[in-house]
């Protein structure tokens, strides 16, 4: 087996290992944001210890990047219909906690792990795609798939800038999602 295959495999394993771990928090904790903190904080410990790391380079901001990370989401689902109807399930401080975990638990593992075995774009589709499949929101798809390539050209330039992003939105959705009593995640 070829270095680049073990690669493939590699991502394709921890793309499976995400998915599965949100998956069984989910169905096994009482509410969404423990989940996250359950299974997030287990998959950020765990790609520490396998060498995970941000890269220290610092070639700048991606504004098209950056454009794309804030617009894909919110642009996606509007152009396919996924209404917002829901009110967040949780508290406000409770979620804000919990998706700032996500989103550095993200970049360590879907940045810094799956998107140098596979690349951008197969990085993205599957983390789309496990959002489709946990969440089963099918429209919210092509907006995850926008939203993680324009990180994925930010962090080409400047990881922890990315990190600071995906973190800065998550937290602005949460806030927005609790001010207008619509979920938006």
């Amino acid at each position: 087996m070829t270095a680049r295959a073990r690669a493939i495999g590699y991502g394709i394993a921890w793309a499976g290992l995400i998915t599965g771990a949100e998956w069984w928090a989910r169905k096994s904790t009482r509410g969404r944001s423990q989940a996250w903190l359950v299974a997030y904080l287990g998959l950020g410990g765990l790609a520490l210890l396998c060498g995970a790391r941000l890269a220290p380079r610092s070639g700048g901001i991606s504004l098209q990047g950056l454009t794309l990370a804030t617009i894909g989401y919110p642009l996606g689902r509007r152009l396919l219909g996924d209404r917002l109807s829901a009110r967040p399930p949780q508290g406000i401080a409770q979620e804000l906690a919990a998706l700032e975990v996500v989103a550095v638990t993200e970049e360590l593992t879907w940045g810094a792990i799956v998107e140098p075995a596979l690349g951008p774009a197969a990085t993205a589709t599957l983390f789309a795609a496990k959002h489709v499949v946990i969440d089963s929101r099918w429209r919210r798809g092509i907006g995850l798939f926008a939203f993680w390539m324009g990180l994925a050209a930010q962090r080409r330039r400047w990881p922890l800038a990315a990190m600071l992003v995906h973190a800065a939105l998550n937290a602005a959705g949460v806030v927005q999602g609790h001010v207008s009593s619509r979920d938006r995640f």
